[in-house]
């Protein structure tokens, strides 16, 4: 049957709509590629705004809401397409949304029990964190292992396999990851961070560590996560007043960072401060610090604690802005030592 020329005109005036979507998806995943998340979220932004635009961007928006630490907001994202579950993607991105969320055993029920061959590198990567977050180091090595493989120029990729084989106590093998993720990034703090944290902070030897904290807040700052550090390699040197003044500084640059509300605690405890401590401590169960590290701090809490302020509270699991993704300029993603 001949088609009639309302037919054919309609097909031809949503052939430009449909090369417009591409090119913004495009768009959009090229500025992720870039990590630079905001630029992705105008696109989709603007791509949702036209009719029959394709449930995809729903995925790239949470995506760049997880780049940038608004995990609720990707949830969000992600629900409003459940059409996709099925989708690797999606998959990818929830395990982003639950690990920042601090819901580490939901994130760990949708990794595959082996790596899938056509497995995404932003899947290693994902997976990866969470077995790390778990301590299943080998696990979590295989994952960047596959990483590298699939992406041999990503620093992210080289930090956390180096900080696996930290955990390995493969010393010399981390060295040469830790090293290769500043060499390719040399501007990203989470670097220095990292190689600060598991390679020179987990081998005692804090002057080494300081030196790197150095270098990641020289790059950033405002990176809260190498304050917290830097403050506790100098409360381990016997500088008090110094960790706490990084350690305020810490928790008021990034007031998500359980880690160090349980470093700020530890030492005014060893002060004498009790009120303060204990305060500070319960911020860091606040935070879904039991979630992410164990139950170092609730042992804390019950033993040096019992009869100041209030009784302790029950764990929260999902703090809106946990942040598992950390980096140099507020608020970028890249995941980093506690």
């Amino acid at each position: 049957m001949r088609a009639t020329p309302l037919v054919l005109l309609a097909f031809l005036l949503g052939q430009p709509s449909l090369a417009q979507f591409e090119k913004l998806e495009a768009r959009a995943r090229a500025a992720l590629v870039d990590d630079k998340p905001y630029k992705a979220l105008t696109l989709t932004e603007r791509a949702l705004t036209r009719k029959d635009a394709p449930d995809r961007f729903h995925l790239i928006r949470a995506e760049a809401f997880n780049r940038i630490g608004e995990y609720r907001r990707a949830l969000d994202e992600l629900n409003k397409v459940p059409e996709l579950q099925q989708d690797p993607e999606y998959r990818t991105d929830l395990i982003g949304s639950l690990t920042g969320s601090a819901r580490i055993d939901s994130a760990l029920s949708l990794i595959h029990p082996t790596i899938p061959p056509d497995a995404s590198a932003e899947y290693l990567y994902r997976a990866g964190r969470v077995l790390a977050i778990r301590e299943r180091w080998s696990e979590a090595l295989a994952h960047f292992d596959a990483g590298v493989g699939k992406e041999p120029g990503s620093p992210r990729m080289f930090r956390e396999r180096g900080a696996c084989h930290a955990m390995l106590g493969s010393a010399d093998k981390a060295k040469a990851d830790l090293d290769e993720a500043v060499r390719l990034a040399p501007r990203d703090a989470a670097n220095y961070n990292s190689r600060g944290f598991y390679l020179h902070m987990k081998a005692g030897d804090h002057i080494a560590a300081i030196a790197d904290m150095d270098r990641a807040i020289k790059q950033d700052p405002n990176y809260g996560f190498a304050f917290s550090n830097r403050g506790w390699c100098h409360f381990q040197s016997g500088d008090t007043a110094k960790a706490l003044r990084d350690l305020r500084l810490a928790v008021r640059k990034t007031p998500t960072n359980a880690y160090a509300f349980r470093n700020l605690g530890i030492i005014e405890l060893a002060m004498g401060e009790r009120e303060k401590g204990c305060a500070d401590l319960r911020s860091a169960l606040g935070l879904g610090f039991t979630n992410m590290y164990g139950s170092g701090v609730e042992e804390l809490v019950q033993r040096d604690c019992a009869g100041v302020l209030d009784p302790l509270p029950a764990p929260i699991s999902s703090p809106v802005n946990a942040p598992v993704n950390n980096a140099p300029g507020t608020p970028k993603g890249r995941t980093n030592a506690p």
